[in-house]
């Protein structure tokens, strides 16, 4: 039931209104009356009625003082305005504290029932709408990794995209970051061995990654029912990311005792997304025919290539081989010599790098593992064919 309270301070119109109709085949049940405005403003404050009738001149406190007053407390409820002023100043004053509607005072009962029925109908559809957002708010993590998964399989149209982004507050703006997380199923990274679901590992690695991140704003992240999880970040640039997903892959391996690889890109059009997925799944497939022992190598490589004396005997000491048996394991499975892979890591990482507009190529150089700025120029030239610089500028006109 929907509860009206009538403010009039005239006896014979109140009971005019209260005897109007039957409010009850209306679903309303008149709470209370109140004879001037000050009881009126108590009374509403007290009890909560959906609908009030309100005279505009009643003593104490006029009826456009009390709804700007009640609207602080009820900010929903609906002011049906009566009064015997047929003045268009009264009736603007009431549009502006949001009158649902004014009546004019003798108040056509015909009328005054059309104005309750339209009130109450409003009520029920706020209700309805209210009772939504409180649906989608306590599902929208289910609802947002349901829409990221058919959207990065390329299912949805642009303008769904939009719409549901719009609908679930997804903010991919400027640089985003993504990157995807695996754990190697059956093999640890050297620690204490520990069990752990399937359902369990994604969890937990999850918590690892929100946990990591929790500074920045509008992460978005999910499982994209293969085992990956998918981690969206917008507004920063590649230094940061390469460094946070150092930082998740070192903690994570370190708290589940397996290995993780890890596959990140930068793009700024979001609506690329799926494109981008689809790149880097490819190459993290590329991870299942190696064997464990050139994963755990690569997996060291790929994430200790910024430390300027990473060798050869380091690595293989890591995964418990001779370097020799090592070196060509590497060539074997990964189609290049041990310094051919780490070069090429290297300079991957010193292709994203090199798109910030604030890194300095010797601050580049440095951050993936070269000591002087001259021996990275001359291995990046080697690998692309361009110098650096060159390719820096090239970057800068595209842009």
């Amino acid at each position: 039931m929907w509860k009206l309270l009538i403010a009039e301070d005239e006896t014979t119109i109140r009971k005019g209104l209260r005897h109007a109709a039957n409010w009850e085949d209306y679903s309303i049940n008149i709470i209370d009356e109140a004879e001037d405005g000050e009881i009126a403003l108590e009374m509403a404050i007290e009890q909560k009625p959906n609908i009030l009738f309100v005279d505009i001149n009643m003593p104490f406190l006029n009826g456009l003082e009390l709804m700007k007053q009640l609207r602080k407390h009820l900010p929903e409820a609906i002011f049906i305005v009566i009064s015997g002023y047929d003045e268009f100043g009264y009736a603007q004053q009431a549009i502006k504290m949001d009158a649902f509607d004014y009546l004019i005072k003798p108040v056509n009962t015909e009328e005054l029932k059309k104005t309750v029925k339209r009130a109450t109908e409003h009520l029920e559809k706020n209700g309805r709408s209210k009772q939504l957002a409180l649906q989608l708010e306590g599902n929208k993590p289910l609802l947002k990794e349901t829409f990221l998964q058919k959207w990065c399989s390329g299912l949805l149209s642009e303008e769904e995209v939009n719409e549901q982004c719009q609908l679930l507050d997804i903010k991919l703006r400027g640089n985003i970051g993504m990157s995807i997380f695996k754990v190697v199923r059956g093999m640890d990274d050297g620690g204490t061995e520990k069990y752990w679901s399937d359902s369990l590992i994604i969890f937990s690695l999850k918590n690892i990654i929100k946990h990591i991140l929790n500074a920045y704003p509008n992460v978005e992240l999910f499982d994209d029912n293969s085992g990956n999880i998918v981690v969206l970040i917008p507004n920063v640039n590649m230094e940061q990311l390469i460094k946070q997903n150092r930082e998740i892959k070192e903690y994570a391996e370190s708290f589940l005792c397996k290995v993780i690889v890890c596959v990140e890109n930068m793009f700024c059009d979001a609506l690329s997304f799926p494109n981008q997925y689809t790149s880097l799944i490819k190459e993290m497939k590329s991870f299942k025919s190696l064997s464990p022992m050139v994963l755990l190598a690569k997996n060291y490589i790929d994430q200790h290539y910024y430390e300027h004396k990473i060798s050869l005997k380091e690595v293989a000491g890591i995964v418990q081989v001779s370097p020799t048996y090592l070196s060509k394991q590497i060539k074997n499975e990964l189609g290049v010599s041990f310094i051919h892979y780490l070069t090429k890591v290297r300079i991957n990482k010193a292709l994203l790098l090199i798109k910030d507009p604030y890194l300095k190529i010797y601050e580049v150089a440095d951050m993936v593992g070269y000591s002087t700025q001259h021996y990275f120029c001359s291995a990046f030239k080697k690998v692309i064919g361009i110098s650096p610089m060159v390719y820096k500028s090239g970057v800068k006109s595209n842009d």
